[in-house]
């Protein structure tokens, strides 16, 4: 029978039936709610799940057959939403995070005490809740399908980031694209650039749930045709308001918005025209004026008309435009064009283009028709690209000028002189730097710079370049702008083919130091070795031979080419030989031609220059050529440089076998402590947890002297099983450190273990509790609990607690009986209790956690004939 919709049914499953069913009693105490069926192990948790509806499930980590873990991910193939809740004594890191890797709901540690019930019930409470929302929100997006899918207009329905979830048949009609290819994308994929700041807006109310929202935009269609389309977006909630999802209703209005765009051009044309048009008589008096003269020029409509329109003419163009004019008389019909400056209403001066038309014989006109463009901000581009072209001529580095179709516009001598060429025999010719950063970038760079979309173009080329060769360039592109308007570009760029080529070397220097530093063994260096000085100093033939006592320089590892020069290499014994005496003084040598080293030359080899270079104790690297190679100083210090790592990674290698034999002891001593930590965590906890519960409901049912007894042994116990596991897993590590202000630590260790103490007084001594120094602050406080907590339960009620400075650290000092001289070190060992009260762990936790700091920790008598426990090694924070 299916539950009613207020009760919750929940599955429990754990190897301890009598935990279980404490568990149980406690739960359903918590919340009237809870139905609560116990299973004993994984696979009958498995059949209950089978057969029976359950809103939750609680599991145990430790039980026999299936673990927790295992059991979780045999519920999460079955039921990948039911709410899955790992209960467990099993506390560790790796538990948890295989728990959260698995897919589980929740992840709580059992603990002492029966107010862990609260929190138990609240975790299932709220994850039940969580799951019976998420199935009522899919119900609801199935309501919403039902108007996705019989819109007659196109919808789109977005997730939460405002990409495409899905779309209807009239959205892929308008826009071209089938579903497919528009989930999981932006909005922005169908939004041109120009219209992305509009929509942006829309699509920030809609994310912030404020309603529906009307816009009309430009829209891209797949392939790229631009349509304009009415939106109406909606954001569709629950009844608590919270988001289900968002949908636009959306039609194409091209046509429409085209038809009142070709009104608006048609206006805007005879109201905007950039032309002047004029008729004049024989002597240049002007007849007639278009209205753009008013706009262009200033003047009033007609306050032209009747005046000679030479007068207002630059005194410079007059004459050259005069007989132009003349020109243009003597012939009917003729057609003359000219360039002049024309002065404005208000005294400036406009260049003007004139294209003029004799019509003095035209019946209906007589006169002389000009049509005069307006070049003011064309003539200003051709006066800035000339001061750009001074300055591109001044610079001492490669520079020049290109259109925007990457075209040579401007060409100074450094350019010109790096392809072997005169600047005038680049002009116009087209870029080879250009093609090559459009290679090396995403997109179009070049035109994105000249759409201002790119505040310049800057960077590194390598490649062939007409006349010159392979050559790697640096260079820098920004825009070419005049008046407002991009013309083009600037370009500045430097050779650094030789620069690159060091840095090249430099980092196979840096990648061979870390492979050195990996390498395992002598001939793993060794192979490394030479391998680099192919890299490193650009020789692939090179041999290292190591140090054998007894025996003299070993060859360990050559390269081929080294083998092919020279055959199999040969070993040096001491004496006279060059290579011993390198290995022996430490000097690197470099012999570039050895024909002039009668004492070395051998005929008889096709070795003709050879560069030694000492590997410190260990060996020798010799690199050889069959050509007289000049060795440069740099060759000489990259190869000190790379035997001064081979040497170190030598040394490093002596050292590792003892360093795997003393890791494989910490690994078995860890093992057998993580043995021991498990049964401590497991089989000691949970009868102790039983016992808790089954101590509680003992109370409930009789009162009786001997609970409290009980009570109190098992809390001391549970202390015990805490101490002993912090010493198991913990050990001596610490986390990071930061600033703690020592007075709020002792504070917070003191309301925990003096509550309930009779009289007991906490007092601070030279302003220490207003001292900040650098710990662990868990760390700082277990050491804290642990060394207050060791004081009351030797002084008892009415003991006092002073906490003071000393120099370099700090001291805890009591007025109970103190420790005797003789007990002052064994107090600090594992399991010693001078009262019988304690755990026996507390001074050895004390002294771990100090060690841990880098602090020294010594017991001294207190002023009050107490113990005092003194901290040194501190570090103090202002």
């Amino acid at each position: 029978m299916r539950p009613t919709p207020d009760s919750i049914r929940v599955l429990h499953v754990d190897d301890d039936p009598d935990l279980a069913d404490v568990a149980a009693t406690f739960l359903e105490r918590e919340d009237d709610r809870f139905d609560i069926e116990a299973a004993t192990s994984a696979s009958e948790g498995l059949d209950r799940l089978a057969v029976g509806d359950f809103d939750c499930v609680i599991s145990d980590y430790e039980m026999p057959g299936r673990n927790g873990i295992e059991f979780l991910r045999a519920v999460r193939s079955e039921y990948p939403d039911l709410p899955f809740i790992l209960y467990t004594g099993k506390g560790s890191e790796a538990v948890a995070s295989d728990a959260i890797s698995a897919g589980v709901t929740d992840y709580l540690q059992k603990e002492s005490g029966t107010s862990q019930y609260a929190v138990l019930a609240n975790r299932i409470g709220n994850a039940v809740e969580q799951y019976r929302a998420k199935h009522e929100v899919e119900a609801s997006q199935k309501r919403l399908s039902l108007f996705f899918e019989q819109s007659p207009l196109g919808v789109i329905e977005w997730d939460d980031e405002f990409d495409v979830a899905r779309v209807n048949d009239a959205a892929e009609d308008i826009l071209g694209y089938p579903e497919a290819e528009l989930v999981g994308r932006s909005w922005e994929a169908i939004v041109p650039e120009s219209d992305r700041e509009q929509v942006g807006d829309v699509v920030e109310d809609l994310l912030e749930a404020e309603g529906g929202f009307h816009s009309v935009n430009e829209n891209v269609r797949k392939g790229g045709e631009r349509i304009v389309c009415e939106w109406h977006n909606r954001v569709v909630t629950d009844d608590s308001g919270e988001t289900i999802a968002i949908f636009s209703q959306f039609r194409d209005i091209t046509g429409r918005k085209e038809r009142e765009r070709e009104l608006e051009r048609y206006e805007a044309y005879l109201q905007e025209s950039t032309d002047i048009i004029t008729v004049l008589d024989e002597s240049g008096t002007i007849k007639y004026e278009s209205p753009s003269v008013t706009r262009i020029l200033g003047y009033d409509s007609g306050e032209l008309i009747g005046r000679n329109g030479f007068d207002f003419i630059h005194p410079d163009d007059v004459n050259e435009l005069l007989a132009t004019f003349d020109d243009l008389l003597s012939e009917p019909e003729a057609t003359v064009t000219a360039e002049y400056r024309f002065r404005t209403a208000d005294g400036e001066w406009r260049w003007l283009e004139v294209r003029g038309t004799n019509q003095l014989d035209h019946d209906a006109i007589n006169g002389v028709v000009t049509n005069n463009r307006d070049i003011t901000d064309r003539k200003e581009r051709e006066r800035e690209l000339r001061r750009y072209e001074r300055i591109v001529n001044t610079m001492q580095e490669a520079a020049c000028i290109y259109d925007e179709d990457g075209r040579f516009v401007v060409v100074n001598g450094y350019l010109a002189d790096f392809y072997g060429t005169d600047p005038a025999e680049l002009l116009g010719e087209e870029s080879s730097l250009i093609p090559m950063i459009r290679e090396e970038w995403e997109g179009d760079p070049y035109r994105e710079l000249l759409d201002g979309k790119r505040e310049e173009i800057s960077g590194e080329v390598a490649g062939e370049f007409p006349g010159r060769g392979y050559e790697v360039l640096s260079y820098r592109l920004t825009p070419l702008v005049i008046d407002g308007s991009t013309e083009g570009a600037v370009s500045v760029a430097r050779e650094i083919t030789e620069r690159k080529e060091r840095e090249r070397r430099l980092e196979a220097l840096n990648e061979t130091t870390r492979e050195l530093m990996a390498a395992d063994t002598r001939e793993e260096i060794a192979e490394t070795g030479v391998r680099a000085a192919r890299d490193v100093l650009g020789l692939a033939a090179s041999a290292i031979h190591l140090h054998e006592e007894g025996t003299g320089l070993v060859p360990v590892a050559q390269t081929d080419a080294s083998e092919e020069l020279v055959g199999e290499a040969p070993m040096f014994t001491g004496g006279d030989s060059i290579a011993w005496s390198v290995y022996e003084s430490g000097e690197a040598l470099a012999l570039d031609d050895v024909t002039e080293h009668p004492d070395v030359y051998n005929p008889d080899t096709p070795v003709r220059s050879e560069l030694y270079l000492p590997i410190g104790e260990y060996g020798i690297m010799i690199v050889a050529s069959g050509t007289p190679e000049a060795f440069d100083q740099q060759d000489v210090v990259l190869g000190e440089i790379l035997t001064g790592h081979i040497a170190t990674a030598l040394e490093q290698v002596e050292r590792t076998e003892q360093l795997r034999a003393r890791k494989a002891d910490l690994t078995r001593q860890n093992e057998r402590l993580e043995e021991f930590a498990s049964v401590v965590s497991h089989d000691l906890r949970n009868p102790l947890q039983l016992a808790k519960g089954r101590l509680d409901l003992a109370r409930e049912d009789a009162d009786s002297e001997h609970l409290e007894s009980i009570d109190y042994a098992l809390d001391r116990m549970d202390r015990i099983v805490e101490d002993v596991l912090w010493l198991a897993r913990e050990g001596r590590d610490i986390g990071s450190t930061e600033p703690v202000a020592l007075g709020d630590a002792v504070a917070s260790a003191w309301a925990v273990v003096a509550d309930g103490v009779a009289d007991a007084e906490l007092r601070y001594a030279d302003d220490v509790d207003e001292c900040h120094i650098e710990a662990d602050r868990d760390r700082l406080g277990q050491l804290l609990e642990n060394l207050l907590r060791n004081a009351v339960e030797h002084a008892g009620e009415g003991v006092t607690v002073t906490v003071g400075e000393l120099e370099g650290g700090f001291y805890v000092a009591d007025d109970g009986p103190g420790i005797p001289e003789e007990e002052r070190e064994t107090v600090f060992d594992a399991g010693h209790s001078q009262s019988g009260e304690g755990t026996g762990f507390g001074l050895n936790i004390v002294r771990q956690v100090a060690a841990a700091h880098g602090w020294d920790v010594r017991i001294t008598e207190s002023s009050a004939g107490g113990a005092r426990l003194e901290f040194t090694g501190v570090s103090f924070v202002e």
